[in-house]
C-alpha cells in the first residue's frame, strides 16, 4: 500500500465511523437545523462532499496538463498550518458559493452516504493513474493557502472532516 492509499484509509475509516454514527438518525432529525442560522447535519455532509468533488474535477482538469504544474512553495505549506490551526479552535470561514450556497432544502441520508463512498473510490482510482512526480507538484489550489500537493491536499481534507465532524457532533447533541 502507498501513501497516498494509507492516507486514503484514514480518511475512509473517519467517513465510516461518521456514517454509522449517524445511521441511527432519520432524514427528518438529519435535515433539521437545530441551530438557527447554521447549517443541519446533512447540509454539513452535503458540503464536504462538494468540497471533496470540486478537489477532485479540479486535480483532472489541472492533471491533464502535467507541463503547467508548479511546485508547492513553503508559503503554502505555512499557510496550510494557519487554517488547521484556526480551525482546530474552532474558526471558521465561508468557503467559495460553489460549496456553500444554493443546497436543496432536503437530502436523503443515504444517498448522501452512497455518493460520498462512489466520490472517495473515484477520487483514490484516479490519484493511482498518477505518478509521484505529479502528484507532488501543486495539483490543486485552495482558495486560502494556495498551491497544495496530493499530500497536502488529503491532509486537508483530513483537517476539514475533523472540523465538520466536531460541528456535527454538536448538532447530534441538540436532536
Amino acid at each position: 500500500m502507498n501513501k497516498v492509499q494509507l492516507e486514503f484509509q484514514v480518511l475512509n475509516n473517519k467517513l465510516e465511523k461518521l456514517l454509522e454514527r449517524l445511521s441511527k438518525f432519520s432524514n427528518e432529525q438529519l435535515n433539521q437545523k437545530v441551530i438557527d442560522g447554521k447549517w443541519s447535519i446533512n447540509e454539513n455532509i452535503y458540503h464536504l462532499i462538494l468540497a471533496e468533488k470540486g478537489t477532485e474535477k479540479y486535480i483532472r482538469t489541472k492533471t491533464s496538463y502535467p507541463d503547467t504544474l508548479v511546485s508547492v512553495n513553503i508559503l503554502s505549506r505555512i499557510k496550510s498550518f494557519i487554517l488547521e490551526s484556526f480551525l482546530k479552535l474552532g474558526v471558521s470561514y465561508k468557503g467559495p458559493a460553489i460549496v456553500t450556497e444554493n443546497f436543496p432544502e432536503n437530502f436523503d441520508f443515504k444517498e448522501l452516504k452512497k455518493d460520498w463512498i462512489n466520490s472517495r473510490k473515484s477520487f483514490l482510482e484516479y490519484t493511482q493513474t498518477l505518478n509521484d512526480e505529479i502528484l507532488s507538484k501543486g495539483i490543486f489550489r485552495h482558495a486560502i493557502i494556495g498551491r497544495m500537493d496530493i499530500y497536502m491536499t488529503l491532509h486537508f481534507f483530513k483537517f476539514h472532516f475533523d472540523h465538520h465532524k466536531k460541528i456535527i457532533h454538536k448538532l447530534e447533541s441538540k436532536l
